[in-house]
C-alpha cells in the first residue's frame, strides 16, 4: 500500500481502534498479510518518541571549564574551553541546564579530543536533576590535558 493509500484508508475511517489517531507524527507502515485484497495491513508508528534524535544543539562553554551551559536539546555537543586538566585522574565539572532533563532521565556521554597521546578524556554525569545535570570531566592520561574537550550527549527520558 502505498502512501497514498494510506491516507485515505485514515480518512475513510478503515482503521483500528488501537491505531493513535490522536497523534499528531504518524510514520506509515505496512506488513504482509494475504488475507487483503492488496495484500498489505497498512499499520502506523507513533514516531513522537523519534522526535529526540532529531532534537539537536550544540553549545561552546564561555570563560572558564566550571561554566554553566544551556543546551536544551535531547543530543548535540558541548564544547568546554581549552583549560589545562593535570594527569592522573583530575576532574572538573560544569552544570548543563537543560529543560528536558528529569530526574529519571538517562544521560549517555562521550567525549572528543583532537589531542593524540596528551591526555585521555573521560566524561561522566552527576547530580541529575529536573532540568539540569553535571558533568564532570577527568583526565585518565599520562600527560595533562591542553586543548578543548568535545562532549557529545544525548539524553533518553
Amino acid at each position: 500500500m502505498d502512501i497514498l493509500n494510506f491516507i485515505s484508508w485514515i480518512k475513510a475511517g478503515n482503521y483500528r481502534a488501537t491505531l493513535p489517531t490522536d497523534t499528531a507524527s504518524l510514520i506509515p507502515v505496512a506488513a504482509k498479510d494475504p488475507s487483503r485484497d492488496d495484500g498489505y495491513l497498512s499499520l502506523a508508528v507513533n514516531a513522537a518518541p523519534l522526535q529526540s534524535l532529531y532534537d539537536t544543539a550544540n553549545v561552546t562553554q564561555l570563560t572558564s571549564i566550571t561554566t554553566a551551559v544551556t543546551v536544551n536539546a535531547h543530543n548535540g555537543i558541548i564544547t568546554t574551553v581549552s583549560t589545562p586538566i593535570a594527569a592522573g585522574g583530575t576532574s572538573l565539572g560544569f552544570i548543563v541546564n537543560n529543560s528536558n532533563v528529569t530526574t529519571s532521565s538517562r544521560i549517555v556521554l562521550s567525549c572528543e579530543y583532537p589531542a593524540l597521546g596528551t591526555g585521555i578524556p573521560n566524561a561522566f554525569v552527576i547530580n541529575i536533576s529536573n532540568g539540569s545535570f553535571t558533568i564532570r570531566i577527568a583526565n585518565g592520561g599520562s600527560f595533562v590535558l591542553n586543548q578543548a574537550v568535545k562532549v557529545h550527549f544525548m539524553i533518553i527520558n
